[in-house]
This record gives structure tokens, C-alpha cells and sequence, in this order.
């Protein structure tokens, strides 16, 4: 039984039982039934956050007035009993690299005018018309180019489960307000693995879905970027992507809609399945031994389940290869960035924007060419099975500031590192699969399990993952870094 807890009440913000924090989909059902308004949510969670995030840096902006006066707003609809959009009333926060009507956008640079928007990107607007309320901005590295969220900006964020590790990047501060109870659901994104690497450093759920699923005014990087959200439930991640596949979607290429909703896939049985193990970094990595573990206890699980596991390779994946297309590639990834001063921006990102503009358009689009046709090669490996299981992260999360030792030496190392800690979530983005980290097995630091489906198999991602997780669960789980 759910007890109700008071909004003032700074553990529990909304009441919790023995499964843990509520989920996005639950307080929605419950804002809906008139149960709970959605300004006690608001209060409880703001009044956690002004606790909890001193010691964990996850927000660069809390919008305390606006996100109250949006849940008076959203209780009154209740109130008229008014038709309600799916998440009505709840809270959730926005990666501070994405454009937020009346919001400035700090992308994490001093490098930069820190413009108040004048609209919501197309993702973002679509949460808000799914009637999330928004409580503030989380934090990201400089432009999201890092697999760690720190910033001259705005410092490190911290693991709420180690405050001495990095959750990871670029989508780090909504994983580590999620963990730590601060939000039921951020909103994030995932340029080579952003979204899943700090859900595995968490012990979240975090997808990457299919190439142009989710609505947005351009094809960031080539179509490698996307957007998302961070959950601890997979029925939370599928209903949002509902959201957004439903969305108009102004840019270019499409995919089809789905037949039937991600919401109903999640619960359903996904039927036997033939599973993948794979272990080939598309960048240079030492795969860490507890990674390894983590992959032979995911596939012992699957077998379990009556899935048949087999090992399986990817062909035309080179290291070398890859990473010499890949960073022609990244060197543009701030190009959509108005910089005003290139001398406060962060050494790495000036490097990258230095090697950039030394760059001809024939060298550019000739790697653009190169990735989309090996990619045709690497898309057999889903010929011979219907998902592709690996670890998360091949490395261990790393300590903060650990990133940026000896870049005074080699202003690229840093980049290497982040490089080695996407090295096996990165070829999701490059080939535009659905791909979603999962917390399947329990550590003390989590440390989580990718499964890649084929192309437009985000309904099969979906089952395979919510089968795992009520065959596991892993929600009632919280971190141990912090007070909570």
C-alpha cells in the first residue's frame, strides 16, 4: 500500500512504497484520479532539490515560481475535469543543452551569450504538451562533448551512489536528479551514448530510439543525435516515447509510426528471441573485467527467460577505421553553438573547432560517405539476431576531474577517454538503432546492460527490456552516496 507522505516531507516527496520512488506513469494516474495535485508534487520535489542538490551539482537553473504557478495551472484542469494529456501535472527537468521557451540557454559554456529563448525545441515542446511541468535545466559538459558532466561553468556533477565518481555524460545531471529521487524523469540526449552511459553509471533506464523517432529541427551530427529521457522504470521510458513519436516532426526523414504503442510493447511478452553477445569497441578500450562479468550474468539471465543466446560479431567494424571518420565528424558537433568569445570556450571543445575549420568539404563529406556505407555492411549482424547484448560502458565510472588529466600535454586526451567510455554504445548512433541500458544486475556502483535492436525494433527493445525487468526488478534500489 502507498502511503501518502506531506509535500514538506524531504525523503519521500510524493510517498513511496516497497517497489520505490513513484514513476512518472504512477503520479501521472494519480494527478489524473485527483489523488494528489500536482503542486504537492512540485512542492516536495523543489523542496528536495533545494536539499539534496548542493551536494550533487545536477541543476544549472531551478525554476521555482514557474514551475508552481504551472502546477496550479494543472490542478485547476484537474479540478474542470478537462481531458488531460498522459504525464499531466508531473515533474521533470530539460538537459541544459536544448532550447526552453523563457529560459536562457548556457549549454555549459563561458563562451557564449546566454540567449533566454524564444521557443522550445521540438522534443521539448512535445513533453510539455504531454503536460509535464517543467522544474528546471540539468546539467551537461561544455556543448555535451564529454562522457563526464563537468564544466568550467558549472563544475562537476556527482554520482549519487559515489560523490567522488562522475554519472557520466553528456546527460549526467538528469541521471543524477533521477537517481537521487529528485525528478521522477528527466529529459536527456544522446549523441554516442549520453543518454545510456549515465544510466548505467546510475542505475537507470536510458534509450537511445530510432533515427528521427523523436522530433527535432535538424539531424544533429549526421543523424548520430537524438533525444530522450532517463527513468527508473522501462513503462515510464515507453510511454514518453509515445510522446514522441506522435509528435510532428519537421525535419526531413521519418520513420514509420508504430503500429502498435511503445506503452503496450513494454508489457508484453517479447517471445524468444535470438541474442547477440558482443564485445567489439568501435573505439580503442580495455573492456574491464566487471564489465565483462556484468555481460555472462545478462546472457545467463536471458537463457533463463528461454532466449537463445549466441555470440555475434559485427562485420566492417575497425577501431581505427571508425575513429578517424568519427572525430571528422565530432570536430563539427558545436556548430549549431553562436560563439561570441572562442577564448573562453574549454580547451578541448577549442581544439575540436580548431581541427574544424582546418578541415576542406571534401574530407568532411567523404567520411560522412564512408560511415553511411560501411554502415550498410554492419546492418547484417541484425540478419543473424534479433537484439545485440553488450555491456554498457566497457569502463568503470570514472573518478571526477579523472577526464582531464595530462590535457595540457595532449588537448585530445580527454576526448579519447570519452571516446573508450562510448565505445560500445557509440554504433547505436551511427547506425540509428534503438538501443536501451538497463540496470539488470546489482552492484554497489551500478553498471548497466545494452540491448541493440535491429532498424525500427524499438517495440522489441521495449519488451525484451520490461520482460527483464519484471523477471529482475530493479527500481526499489537507491543509492547509497547520499543522506536520502
Amino acid at each position: 500500500m502507498t502511503e501518502t507522505v506531506p509535500a514538506g516531507d524531504l525523503r519521500d516527496p510524493a510517498g513511496t512504497g516497497p517497489e520505490g520512488w513513484p514513476s512518472a506513469t504512477e503520479l501521472a494516474a494519480r494527478v489524473a484520479a485527483g489523488e494528489i495535485g500536482s503542486r504537492e508534487l512540485v512542492e516536495g520535489y523543489l523542496a528536495r532539490i533545494d536539499r539534496v542538490n548542493p551536494a550533487l551539482n545536477a541543476f544549472c537553473h531551478v525554476a521555482h515560481d514557474e514551475a508552481r504557478a504551472a502546477a496550479d495551472a494543472a490542478d485547476a484542469k484537474v479540478a474542470k475535469g478537462e481531458p488531460l494529456p498522459p504525464f499531466h501535472g508531473v515533474p521533470i527537468a530539460i538537459k541544459d543543452l536544448h532550447p526552453v521557451l523563457g529560459w536562457p540557454l548556457c549549454s555549459a559554456s563561458n563562451g557564449i551569450e546566454h540567449t533566454v529563448m524564444e521557443y522550445d525545441a521540438p522534443a521539448v515542446r512535445a513533453l510539455r504538451e504531454a503536460g509535464f511541468v517543467f522544474v528546471g535545466g540539468t546539467t551537461s559538459p561544455e556543448f555535451g562533448t564529454v562522457s563526464v558532466t563537468e564544466s568550467l561553468r558549472h563544475g562537476a556533477t556527482r554520482n549519487p551512489w559515489d560523490l567522488e565518481l562522475s554519472p557520466g555524460g553528456s546527460s549526467g545531471g538528469s541521471a543524477a536528479a533521477v537517481a537521487a529521487g529528485l525528478l521522477p524523469i528527466g529529459h536527456a540526449s544522446d549523441g554516442a551514448g549520453s543518454i545510456r552511459e549515465p544510466a548505467s553509471y546510475c542505475g537507470l533506464v536510458g534509450m537511445k530510439p530510432s533515427r528521427g523517432l523523436v522530433p527535432s529541427d535538424a539531424h544533429y551530427m549526421e543523424g548520430f543525435a537524438t533525444e530522450g529521457v532517463l527513468t527508473r522504470t522501462v513503462l515510464d521510458t515507453a510511454a514518453v516515447l509515445d510522446v514522441f513519436a506522435t509528435a510532428p516532426r519537421p525535419t526531413w526523414y521519418t520513420p514509420p509510426r508504430p503500429e502498435v504503442p511503445f506503452r503496450e510493447r513494454a508489457q508484453r511478452d517479447p517471445g524468444r528471441l535470438r541474442i547477440g553477445l558482443n564485445l567489439q569497441p568501435a573505439f580503442a578500450a580495455q573492456v574491464n573485467p566487471a564489465a565483462e562479468a556484468l555481460l555472462r550474468q545478462a546472457a545467463d539471465l536471458l537463457a533463463d527467460l528461454g532466449h537463445e543466446v549466441v555470440e555475434q560479431r559485427v562485420p566492417g567494424l575497425d577501431q581505427e577505421w571508425f575513429t578517424t571518420r568519427f572525430d571528422i565528424l565530432y570536430a563539427t558537433g558545436s556548430a549549431d553553438c553562436v560563439v561570441t568569445d572562442e577564448s573562453a570556450i574549454e580547451p578541448l571543445n577549442r581544439t575540436l573547432r580548431e581541427a574544424a575549420r582546418e578541415m576542406d568539404a571534401m574530407t568532411y563529406v567523404t567520411a560522412i560517405l564512408d560511415l553511411q556505407i560501411r554502415s550498410a555492411e554492419m546492418y547484417r549482424a541484425w540478419d543473424e539476431v534479433d537484439v545485440l547484448l553488450t555491456p554498457t560502458n566497457p569502463v568503470l565510472a570514472p573518478r571526477i576531474g579523472s577526464l582531464w588529466e595530462g590535457q595540457e600535454a595532449d588537448p585530445w586526451l580527454p576526448l579519447r577517454r570519452a571516446e573508450e567510455t562510448a565505445s560500445l554504445t557509440v554504433l547505436a548512433n551511427m547506425l540509428g538503432l534503438p538501443a536501451i541500458s538497463v540496470p539488470l544486475v546489482e552492484r554497489d556502483v551500478p553498471l548497466g546492460v545494452q540491448l541493440i535492436g535491429g532498424r525500427w525494433q524499438d517495440g522489441t527493445v521495449l519488451a525484451l527490456a520490461g520482460q527483464l525487468e519484471r523477471a529482475h526488478p530493479w527500481r526499489h534500489r537507491k543509492p547509497t552516496g547520499l543522506p536520502l
